[in-house]
């Protein structure tokens, strides 16, 4: 999606600034709990990489800074241990987060699709083989649609398969989108389901329609049809809201595109539980190394923590009470989408699942 677009939804929420904000800045608690875990701070750094030999000192670097500042770390697809036959230096690019991310929550990773070709009992061992406290299905069908060798096959049958490996994979299962966004209805049958944690990740990211685009041939039919697709899915706030519209009791985690503690704050906010983020951070790891690394989430945090303090806001708990004005082009999709805006800030944005 292009950057404008996003800007103008972030730029129509508007955080009511509070002159005497009732506590100290060093009071205010950036703590949450997640899958069992004390985190520091309500962040993940979101599923990136794994599988091949550089892959491991990517999620090294990456682990590093996630026990550093107690925030929770998902992996890359799992798909290439599969491929691999749990081939043991395949597993070790994955494994080595827990290793040195031992006291945060780490998230395996597989494909929707994949669900059909693989028993619960290999998902379990894809759970066990990297010590991952939850396994997060990942939907892309945006992204296999355009891609020259994508599996399109997104049928009905996919939800009874999440439905039974919610029931029997012994851990939590995440539900999260690619960049694109999860909508009130895709949300709504997921809880009914069994889900209960999802991760938006909505179209202020990375578009992989967009990137498969450009793996196509000039010439293809489908470079040109992920072209058009540059300006595809939902907002990363409005699908916060539509998540959390549909339950108080779904775990919200708001991603795509949050690559500052502003736009962390707004989601906050509107009612999501963590926030995540990934191409920010392996970019500058990459360009910067890991002090840049550290640098980048250092600056996020301060600017979470003083727009926190700014709201007179004492935890992430208290985040989803913070007023807040919606523009009117965010007021017209919620009311067109049966969400009544007044209602949804003044009772409906707090909830999910907060850990105790």
């Amino acid at each position: 999606m292009f950057p404008d677009t996003c800007n103008s939804v972030y730029n129509e929420i508007m955080l009511i600034h509070k002159a005497i904000p009732g506590t100290s800045l060093d009071n205010v608690d950036l703590s949450v709990k997640f899958l069992g875990y004390e985190l520091k701070f309500p962040l993940i750094i979101e599923a990136i990489t794994g599988g091949l030999p550089a892959s491991k000192s990517i999620n090294e670097s990456l682990a590093k800074i996630a026990s550093e500042y107690q925030i929770a770390i998902g992996v890359g697809s799992q798909r290439p241990i599969l491929q691999t036959s749990f081939r043991e230096d395949v597993i070790e690019t994955y494994r080595v987060v827990r290793k040195i991310a031992h006291s945060v929550p780490v998230i395996g990773n597989i494909g929707i699709t994949q669900l059909r070709e693989v028993e619960v009992d290999a998902l379990k061992k894809l759970v066990d083989v990297i010590g991952a406290d939850a396994l997060a299905v990942h939907l892309n069908p945006a992204q296999e649609a355009i891609q020259p060798e994508g599996d399109v096959d997104f049928g009905e049958d996919l939800y009874y398969r999440i439905r039974d490996v919610v029931q029997e994979l012994g851990v939590p299962v995440i539900v999260k989108e690619v960049g694109h966004g999860i909508s009130m209805e895709v949300a709504s049958r997921l809880l009914e389901l069994g889900v209960r944690y999802v991760d938006t990740a909505g179209a202020c990211g990375t578009n992989w329609a967009l990137v498969e685009a450009y793996r196509n041939q000039r010439e293809s039919v489908y470079h040109n049809v992920g072209l058009e697709l540059f300006n595809w899915g939902i907002p990363t706030p409005l699908s916060v809201i539509e998540c959390r519209s549909v339950s108080r009791d779904l775990f919200v985690i708001g991603s795509g595109g949050v690559w500052s503690g502003l736009k962390a704050a707004k989601l906050l906010t509107l009612g999501a539980n963590l926030v995540g983020f990934a191409r920010p951070i392996l970019k500058t790891l990459i360009e910067q190394g890991i002090e840049g690394a550290r640098r980048f989430i250092t600056r996020y945090l301060a600017t979470l923590r003083t727009v926190m303090f700014l709201l007179g806001v004492r935890s992430v708990r208290e985040a989803c009470k913070a007023p807040l004005v919606l523009g009117p082009s965010v007021v017209n999709y919620l009311l067109q989408r049966g969400i009544n805006p007044a209602e949804y800030i003044e009772k409906k944005r707090c909830g999910g699942l907060f850990e105790h």
